[in-house]
């Protein structure tokens, strides 16, 4: 068994130590930028210095700490997590920023022991206890700030693309919000407006929507611009000429998978625009199947124009969009034949399958469908009226 004696506050060896601070802090430096692209690609003449200093005042504080037989202070650390708030601020990955004291703890060390006489290997070992206990101190602290500055960060760059994407949505300027949070605007956009159903009820309601949230945005795209809220919101995904039918797709997919991580019906209305003025009628557009496809009580999915293109002309207002509403008015106090005639409607005017659907006598059905034709003066049993017919449906559904 050793025996690790506990530091001499006057032992020769961490005076010449603290001599070769220096020189220590160059090799690590070296370390630093032979292991780590994410350093090597910060201009020098921003961090070389800094990590020069900062290594420095690590070793001090060490061998401060080292000599008073205690652990860090916090107030002693102030340097350190600062240095931590830029390498986040630069984008340096945080395992990056984190191996750093070990690489500087391992050349430390070693150069200590390079300079160490036969008769202090005592005095060495006993820097070992008091390393790793600097390490547990300062690795968690610089960790923390670390990760308070993201998410800060992450915070920022969040509500400026929303801003951004309110800007795309209204018409107004975008350039300098996109230059805000480093980005090159495109000049064509797919939109998707998303619709999600209400949850069912939660113990915790806010703990449960910023949950769907995390996990609905968790599935967007990088490039993707986005203000999504627990029900639903407006995706922007920029692309180009050429790839605009390949986004489309994309964006069917997208909706798939955003269902799939909702756990509930995710409704997604898609459309294009071909420029970026373009963008605001292309929002309303996919707002607008969205709202239809959920009045209309189709299951969850992604749809386009094509998908509702007669409901969505039926919904604009205006004289003939009137007159088909009169038409299913006058079934309003027949709720039997009216209900006769969806279920008629949704079997592709097959009387043997509505028959069945409605568990009725064929000729009890043949008597409701003539008790329409006498109350609309549209014939089921006539091509151009059943088409009529249909379109006032779906005139009536969108009222309802």
């Amino acid at each position: 068994m050793v025996d690790i004696q506990a530091p001499d506050p006057l032992a020769p060896l961490y005076e010449r130590a603290a001599t070769q601070i220096p020189g220590i802090a160059d090799k690590v430096l070296e370390a630093f930028f032979a292991r780590s692209a994410a350093y090597r690609q910060l201009p020098h003449q921003l961090v070389d210095r800094e990590i020069v200093d900062s290594v420095s005042h690590n070793l001090q504080v060490f061998l401060r700490a080292l000599r008073e037989r205690r652990p860090p202070a916090v107030e002693e650390l102030t340097d350190q997590i600062a240095t931590a708030v830029r390498r986040a601020q630069q984008g340096v990955p945080l395992d990056v920023v984190l191996s750093t004291y070990h690489v500087a703890a391992h050349v430390g060390w070693s150069a200590m022991a390079s300079v160490a006489e036969k008769d202090e290997v005592d005095d060495l070992l006993a820097t070992v206890p008091a390393l790793l206990q600097y390490l547990s101190v300062a690795v968690p602290a610089v960790a923390a700030s670390y990760l308070t500055e993201q998410q800060a960060l992450h915070a920022e760059r969040r509500e400026a693309g929303r801003a951004l994407v309110a800007a795309l949505l209204t018409g107004r300027e975008a350039e300098p919000l996109a230059e805000r949070i480093g980005l090159d605007l495109s000049s064509h956009h797919v939109v998707l407006a998303v619709r999600v159903e209400a949850p069912p009820p939660a113990e915790d309601p806010r703990f449960a929507a910023h949950a769907l949230v995390r996990r609905l945005r968790a599935e967007l795209p990088k490039h993707a611009l986005s203000a999504l809220d627990h029900d639903g919101g407006t995706v922007l995904l920029p692309t180009t000429a050429d790839a605009v039918e390949q986004e489309l797709t994309d964006a069917a997919d997208l909706v798939r998978r955003l269902h799939t991580a909702a756990g509930i019906g995710v409704v997604g209305g898609i459309a294009a625009a071909e420029s970026r003025e373009d963008v605001p009628t292309a929002a309303r557009q996919a707002a607008d199947i969205a709202e239809l496809v959920q009045r209309l009580g189709r299951p969850p999915g992604a749809y386009v124009l094509d998908d509702v293109l007669l409901e969505y002309q039926l919904c604009r207002p205006g004289p003939g969009r009137k007159r088909l509403a009169l038409v299913m008015d006058k079934l309003a106090e027949h709720p039997d034949l009216l209900h006769t005639l969806r279920v008629f409607l949704e079997n592709d005017h097959n009387r043997h399958r509505t028959a069945e659907k409605l568990h009725l006598h064929r000729n009890t059905l043949n008597y409701r469908l003539r008790r329409v034709t006498e109350l609309t003066g549209y014939n089921p049993a006539d091509a151009g009226d059943v088409r009529l017919l249909a379109a006032s449906m779906v005139v009536h559904d969108l009222r309802s």
